[in-house]
């Protein structure tokens, strides 16, 4: 199995320590042995009073990201878990997007941060699941604790190099519809043709 580079998830406005990141651990999946590339997460986890998502919610979102990305030949694991401030809780501006990578940039890595909450820095007042930012020269991804269960797949999406599309069957497609349902989404295979090349470059 090739090894491929190293990604960073950072979750803020929670914190694991001890048991918890034991919790964290032993419940994350493992890369599959039989694919080709195998992408590590480091996990980065700030403590506030109480966990903003479980154990499970992270085991769900690298499931989903390990089954959409089956077609690259592509699955995810964690590397370990860390901490990261509390006041990243919450993202709500242009600046804290820029913020709360410092520190934690550099190397071969995709950094993906898990906020408490993320603002949408064009409309006052709402709140959005997900963004791929690009600051410090790089492009890193941050999730809301909303997030639902394939947005770190859809965030990859981006970090691999797509845009958002029209397919019907994508889940780069943010159009609210009602056909295919939800749990038969999927990268349209156009998609899966663009990322093919850079996945690989990425995994050498």
């Amino acid at each position: 199995m090739k090894l491929g580079i190293a990604m960073v998830l950072v979750l803020a406005g929670v914190a694991y320590a001890g048991p918890d990141a034991d919790a964290v651990m032993s419940s994350a999946p493992a890369c599959d042995g039989a694919r080709a590339h195998c992408f590590k997460i480091q996990l980065h986890v700030t403590r506030d009073t109480n966990l903003v998502v479980t154990p499970a919610w992270i085991a769900a979102k690298l499931d989903a990201a390990a089954r959409l990305f089956e077609p690259l030949d592509t699955s995810f694991e964690l590397a370990g878990v860390d901490e990261l401030p509390a006041k990243f809780a919450r993202v709500a501006t242009r600046a804290d997007r820029n913020a709360i990578a410092n520190g934690h940039l550099g190397g071969a890595t995709i950094h993906v941060f898990v906020v408490a909450r993320l603002d949408d820095v064009d409309r006052a007042g709402d709140e959005i699941r997900g963004v791929t930012w690009h600051a410090h020269d790089t492009t890193y991804i941050i999730l809301s604790s909303i997030a639902p269960e394939r947005t770190l797949a859809h965030e990859l999406g981006h970090f691999f190099g797509l845009p958002h599309s029209t397919y019907p069957i994508s889940i780069m497609n943010k159009t609210p519809r009602d056909e295919p349902p939800p749990e038969e989404r999927r990268f349209a295979d156009e998609e899966i043709d663009a990322m093919k090349p850079v996945i690989k470059r990425m995994a050498r």
